[in-house]
């Protein structure tokens, strides 16, 4: 938690009565004539069913007057601290048992029931009364409920910084997601909040896929100006793919002399079929040493690049042959087993296949990446005119899925932006001798050496390239600085994966060293990656699962569940509860875990109506719509409420106990950073919700009992609902 968040000291109906507690239990103290060390501890009554608080004040006193009394009569002398310990520990017993029946005698007047058990003292609450405020709290507050107090420090959230001219997949969701529901706790808690998007609009990544809408695709965008954020996102792919071709090639001709036995077995007859293609006996003997020697092939070493074009097709009968005359695997000793199998091996033979003639066009293609990154670096009109009309198709496309998600963004930020402050930053750095030329003539700072640091912690690092251009360091240097002066913010919070942890230390320890004091007021919220049963997500490869398929696959199975539940709701209701749920799904998964958890996303799981998901929270909401929709006209009264219970059932305390503590849960939520709070807490709510709903007739309870249980169900309605919008989850009516 950083210093500039205020640590929560209770508020709410449920602390007020602790509040009243503990004085009166002080109250007591003093007119015993004792007086505790600091405040007087208070913890929830441990027992199902009982709404009140316990205190061990008096186990404290009674070990403070036994050690007196005992070193008073001299029975302390010579005995080791262990003796000492075991005899205080057995008059302690008694005595702490004697000042909590003399406590309890004076709180009985103020109490429905106060009991002195084992030393311990048990304040129970008159849970009508308790009950009535807090229901009355929550209907007067509605949506306002569990806020929090204003607070005076300004926070800027930055989440939600996916790179233009490449997709928005499932793995961004959870960046979205997280930095959504912290700066709605945030908020909540009292704090102004600003939300900030930090798109990735300039790079290598925007160079290689110009070059490939240049090179093969000018004119071929789709004709929907909403489908061409996607659409270039597979140019990105098909860029990378091209670029990397030869790469893969590389990787699958080491895999197989690594190991297909049958291969590099008929290494020598694969040879003798490319001799008979004019290959020079250079290259042969090379290859046949590569193989052999389970070695990788280095290019630059053939005397004829087309060498591979011609021997791919023989590697592919080979392949192909150990496929269809599969033979059992022969352990040699010191070789380790194969990691794939020969089918694994031909896919990937085939995947690759029908590009062959990307090999010979690999080298000339990265020069010309080159060539482009340089008409970015002079600044051609005509590029940077092709740069912002394509960086306006993913950016449109982005701010699509961030009002569907509900991310309401203050301030857009672009790398491009704070490339020249950057640089400035790292000119002042140098002069300052905080920064120095390193090998290669790349500028650093060795961070470890100016704190004066002996082991290892925030090592080196590099600010810009030797030949001038930008790092992301350079900007987020200059990004930093422009948050706090620009914005009179008193803390900046990055939500960053995990994998970026070190790097950021590094970016705040360099802008302290620089000078820059609120950098020390700097955070990185980092989470873990998604993932999917078949693996960790990537957007390079052009197969990471695509946000808008994720959200339609979603949408279909949701659609599917709300037309087998509820078969009679009209076909615009269920398309408006099953887009509810799928996105509460989607987004529950990802709070659910904590932050330094990897999830799993599992589309079962997350539309699950039994589990922990979206979907269960959201039907004890829309259940509870449904009670107080047959219930007609009723009103729990005016002014301030007095509800008859009768004698509170066990489910209805849980459920008025988990209500109240949604106050508390949004500050702490807040101070720690983590949303998992609030997705735990309202799952708990609505399972003590259910257990109320089956085990206590509302409906047709009689009066007192029908209005109080009523009032109830509203109160849990409005907490269902206000800590579903925490998470940016909507609440339906029905489902």
């Amino acid at each position: 938690m950083s210093e500039q968040l205020v640590p929560w000291s209770g508020e709410g109906i449920v602390a007020s009565e602790e509040r009243e507690a503990r004085v009166r239990i002080e109250a007591a103290l003093v007119d015993l004539g004792l007086t505790p060390r600091g405040t007087v501890d208070l913890r929830p009554i441990p027992f199902s069913g009982t709404w009140g608080v316990a205190t061990s004040v008096c186990h404290q006193l009674a070990g403070e007057i036994v050690l007196a009394e005992l070193e008073a009569a001299g029975k302390l002398e010579g005995l080791s601290k262990k003796e000492a310990k075991k005899l205080a520990s057995d008059a302690t017993r008694d005595k702490a048992q004697e000042l909590a029946a003399a406590l309890a005698e004076r709180l009985t007047p103020y109490f429905t029931h106060v009991e002195a058990t084992n030393g311990y003292v048990n304040v129970s609450f008159d849970a009508n009364k308790v009950a009535s405020r807090l229901i009355g709290e929550v209907l007067q507050q509605k949506s306002n409920y569990g806020k929090g107090s204003p607070k005076s420090a300004k926070v800027m959230v930055e989440h939600s910084q996916p790179n233009t001219h490449k997709v928005f997949h499932v793995g961004h969701l959870r960046n979205t997601v997280l930095g959504i529901a912290v700066s709605n706790i945030l908020s909540a808690a009292g704090y102004p909040v600003l939300q900030a998007s930090y798109p990735g609009d300039i790079g290598m990544h925007v160079i290689k896929c110009l070059w490939c809408y240049e090179r093969f695709h000018v004119g071929q965008e789709p004709a929907d100006p909403g489908m061409r954020g996607r659409w270039l996102a597979g140019i990105y792919s098909e860029s990378d793919a091209r670029l990397n071709y030869r790469k893969e090639v590389l990787e699958l001709l080491h895999l197989l002399a690594k190991e297909d036995q049958a291969l590099v077995g008929s290494i020598d007859k694969l040879l003798k079929f490319l001799w008979r293609k004019n290959t020079h006996g250079e290259d042969i003997a090379y290859l046949l040493g590569r193989f052999t020697h389970q070695q990788e092939i280095n290019p630059e070493h053939l005397r004829e690049q087309d060498v591979i074009v011609k021997f791919w097709p023989i590697i592919g009968d080979q392949l192909r042959e150990s496929v269809v005359n599969p033979k059992p695997f022969a352990p040699i000793d010191g070789m380790p087993e194969p990691t794939t199998t020969p089918e694994e091996r031909y896919e990937q033979w085939q995947e690759l296949d029908p590009h062959i003639d990307w090999w010979m066009e690999v080298p000339r293609w990265q020069e010309e990446v080159k060539a482009t990154f340089q008409r970015w670096e002079r600044q051609e009109p005509e590029f940077v005119q092709l740069w912002k009309e394509t960086r306006e198709w993913s950016l449109s496309d982005f701010r699509r899925i961030f009002d569907e998600l509900g991310a309401q963004i203050d301030v857009w930020f672009y790398e491009s932006e704070v490339e020249q402050e950057g640089r400035v930053i790292v000119q002042e750095l140098l002069a300052k001798g905080i920064a120095e030329i390193g090998e290669g003539g790349v500028p650093v700072v060795k961070i470890d050496e100016k704190l004066g640091l002996k082991n290892e912690t925030y090592r080196t690092l590099p600010i810009l390239r030797s030949d001038g251009t930008t790092l992301y360091s350079t900007k987020d240097l200059a990004l930093t600085k422009q948050k706090y002066e620009e914005y009179g913010i008193d803390l900046a919070i990055w939500v960053v994966d995990v994998r970026q942890s070190l790097y950021f230390q590094q970016i705040f320890k360099v802008l302290e060293l620089w000078g820059f004091e609120q950098a020390k007021d700097a955070f990185h919220l980092s989470y873990e990656i998604v993932a999917l049963p078949e693996g960790i997500i990537s957007s390079r490869k052009g197969n990471a699962p695509l946000y808008d398929d994720v959200r339609d696959m979603v949408l279909a199975r949701a659609r599917e569940i709300i037309d087998e539940k509820n078969p009679e709701l009209a076909p615009g209701t269920k398309n408006l509860v099953a887009r509810q749920v799928a996105l509460g799904s989607l987004k529950y998964a990802m709070l659910a875990r904590d932050n330094n958890k990897v999830v799993i996303f599992d589309i079962d799981e997350a539309l699950s109506f039994d589990g922990q998901s979206a979907p269960y929270v959201q039907y004890a909401h829309a259940r509870a719509c449904r009670i107080l929709q047959r219930a007609g006209a009723w009103s729990p009264g005016d002014g301030e409420l007095t509800l008859d219970f009768g004698t509170l059932q066990e489910p209805e305390l849980n459920l008025l106990q988990h209500i109240a503590l949604l106050p508390g849960e949004i500050q702490r939520s807040a101070e720690e950073y983590r949303p998992l709070r609030i997705a735990s807490y309202v799952f708990e709510l609505a399972k003590k919700f259910n257990d109320f709903y089956h085990s206590c007739h509302v409906l047709e309870s009689e009066e007192p009992v029908r209005t109080a249980r009523l009032a109830l169900v509203a109160a849990s309605r409005t907490a269902l609902a206000n800590g579903l919008a925490l998470l940016g989850i909507d609440a339906p009516y029905e489902m």
